[in-house]
């Protein structure tokens, strides 16, 4: 009978047991497939984050190439920009007798028969701008030297004199030196050409067409007008150089 009942406990035992462990099993198996899962999760970001970082990696080199590349392409357009400056065809600076006055314009190969007329047209444009500015830094100087109401009466006359002379002068030059290029790949040629004017005879043709008045005559500092002029023209024969050999070391 004691045997009997130590069987039923057992039994019983047996029976309470498989369920549990049951249970168990199948909370370690879902504990599994969570962990899996999560594991499967960290692998796909670490994939998308590893992806994404070879994405910017590539990007970043690639702006390092554009922008190395623009960098050369701004160096060589700065290297051709010089050449053009101070190495193009026709290009003179102005001395003690002569200032020059260079321009170049492009122009299709069709058009290479009007190019001439209209090279020298912009090229005398650059010349009178030139003068122009010179003039008024010869007016300033010499304007100092005279009280207000006697500069306000003649400053007038001097100007508007000086200005008929330049504008005369510049109709009248004539190319000293033209080039053309070679045709390039769109059919464009690009024409270069230079003036010049004779400092003396400027300032003697200002000076001529201020005294026919004869009340200027009699007023006019001649002497202190043409001393005036050519200091004005040597400062700017000095920058112009100073200009020149910067760009040349740059």
């Amino acid at each position: 009978m004691k045997k009997l009942f130590v069987l039923f406990v057992a039994a019983l035992a047996i029976t309470v047991c498989n369920p549990v462990m049951g249970q168990t099993r199948k909370d370690k198996k879902a504990a599994k497939k969570a962990e899996w899962e999560v594991q499967q999760q960290q692998k796909a970001e670490e994939n998308a984050l590893l992806h994404q970082m070879k994405m910017d990696s590539i990007k970043n080199a690639q702006k390092v190439q554009e922008a190395k590349a623009k960098a050369e392409q701004e160096a060589a357009a700065k290297a051709a920009y010089r050449s053009n400056t101070h190495q193009m065809p026709c290009q003179m600076y102005d001395n003690d007798e002569w200032f020059y006055a260079t321009g170049v314009r492009q122009f299709p190969i069709a058009a290479i028969n009007n190019a001439p007329t209209a090279t020298l047209r912009a090229t005398q444009l650059l010349m009178r701008q030139k003068l122009s500015a010179m003039y008024k830094a010869v007016l300033r100087d010499y304007f100092d030297q005279m009280d207000v109401d006697e500069m306000s009466s003649a400053a007038s006359h001097i100007e508007s004199a000086g200005d008929l002379v330049i504008k005369s002068t510049i109709n009248d030059t004539y190319e000293v030196c033209r080039e053309n290029t070679d045709p390039d790949d769109a059919g464009k040629v690009y024409m270069y050409m230079t003036i010049k004017v004779n400092k003396k005879q400027l300032v003697d043709n200002i000076v001529k067409e201020i005294t026919k008045d004869a009340e200027m005559k009699v007023r006019f500092n001649e002497q202190k007008f043409r001393e005036d002029a050519f200091k004005v023209f040597e400062k700017s024969n000095e920058e112009e150089y100073n200009n020149f050999k910067e760009d040349r070391q740059n």
